[in-house]
């Protein structure tokens, strides 16, 4: 009886195609055939163009990793043994955390859809999303929407079992580090890929000013719209640091240290709401400086999850935001208010009949927990 080693080499030979007869070798793994030629080695073969397009573990499915026919089985073990380990593998060749992710249902977001908004995140960071779960669609039920903090739990909870950042050499990134005004808009694209077969859409009507011509509005990821910082202070903005680097003495203000300031994150808005709500639990008459609030998160690249760190953190924050004088504070301001990305809460549209840009404010037909109702996929029971 053949052991499962003989097995798995036996079913990876009968996958390949019988090599060229050889007569001799020119270097290490160059066969010749016998009309002179050097044989490009099979490990080395190139697939169809179109297969190209598959994840870089494709080209190994099939193949006996290191092995040309004819050669011992266990020629190159150690050889095999590194690149199942390098390219994560199984000894089919199968990407095992790409196979995991297709199992999944985890897909890949070109970050073209992001629009200018790609430029806060660093290069090599990719996207992934997958439908929203049961779990997830369950949460999503009992939110209340008349509460603002029952809103904002469920929105990050769509979103940690959702939403991946992969990194450098497929390194997991907490998802946390999505900007803050690019919560809705990954939402809606997670919702979009739940209900992909184009039910449940939002949609509403608005009546043009100019000729009174009714425009249906719809709100998904690619109908928001944002304003965004000029581009000639782009240049004091480093994409794989997500930070604005800023000499005030530039701007005429001497004597200043230069400022960092970092894209706000959902990490820390989520940080700095445990702590408001922490203060607000020992004091209830207790008042939180909202002006505070608008530079806080600018402020810092990271703010702790434990609790007692995050408030001595934000506490050195505060102090260093109320150092500041007048000049310095006003310089700050006007800062901030121009590199910030703010979403808007309209959408636009050209009249079809006059061609008037018709503009209307973002609302849900009905609540935000139809935003990941799956009622129309059945019968309606009852009216509520």
């Amino acid at each position: 009886m053949m052991s499962d080693e003989e097995l798995m080499e036996k079913a990876l030979a009968s996958q390949i195609p019988e090599a060229p007869e050889v007569t001799e070798t020119e270097g290490p793994g160059d066969p010749i055939m016998e009309n002179g030629e050097v044989a490009e080695p099979l490990r080395k073969k190139q697939e169809p163009q179109q297969e190209e397009q598959k994840s870089e573990a494709a080209r190994y499915l099939g193949t006996k990793l290191g092995h040309i026919p004819g050669e011992s089985p266990f020629e190159n073990k150690e050889n095999d043994k590194k690149m199942v380990k390098d390219k994560k593998l199984t000894r089919m060749g199968e990407n095992l955390f790409d196979s995991a992710e297709i199992r999944e249902g985890w897909i890949p977001v070109d970050k073209v859809l992001l629009g200018k908004r790609a430029t806060y995140y660093p290069e090599d960071w990719n996207f992934r999303i997958r439908p929203a779960t049961v779990e997830a669609i369950r949460n999503w039920s009992n939110i209340d929407d008349e509460n603002i903090n029952s809103v904002d739990d469920v929105f990050n909870e769509i979103l940690k079992s959702c939403l991946a950042i992969i990194g450098p050499g497929g390194k997991p990134i907490p998802w946390g580090n999505v900007s803050s005004w690019d919560r809705f808009f990954f939402l809606l694209l997670i919702r979009e890929y739940t209900f992909r077969q184009g039910e449940q859409k939002i949609e509403y009507s608005d009546y043009c000013p100019e000729c009174d011509n009714e425009i249906k509005f719809g709100l998904n990821s690619q109908s928001l719209m944002y304003d965004y910082p000029d581009e000639e202070v782009m240049k004091y903005y480093s994409q794989e640091d997500r930070c604005w680097y800023i000499d005030p003495a530039e701007f005429g203000l001497e004597n200043q240290p230069s400022i960092q300031l970092y894209i706000p994150t959902l990490e820390k808005d989520a940080a700095v709401k445990s702590w408001i709500i922490a203060r607000l639990q020992e004091n209830r008459n207790r008042k939180i400086d909202q002006t505070f609030l608008r530079f806080v998160s600018w402020l810092t690249p990271k703010i702790s999850k434990d609790e007692t760190i995050a408030a001595r953190q934000i506490r050195e924050l505060e102090m260093k935001y109320k150092s500041w004088d007048a000049d310095m504070f006003s310089f700050m301001d006007d800062v901030v208010r121009n590199i910030i990305v703010t979403p808007s809460n309209k959408l636009i549209m050209e009249c079809p009949v006059c061609g008037e840009e018709v503009t209307s404010d973002i609302r849900f037909p009905n609540r935000i927990r139809d935003l990941f109702n799956v009622s129309g996929k059945h019968g309606k029971f009852g009216k509520k």
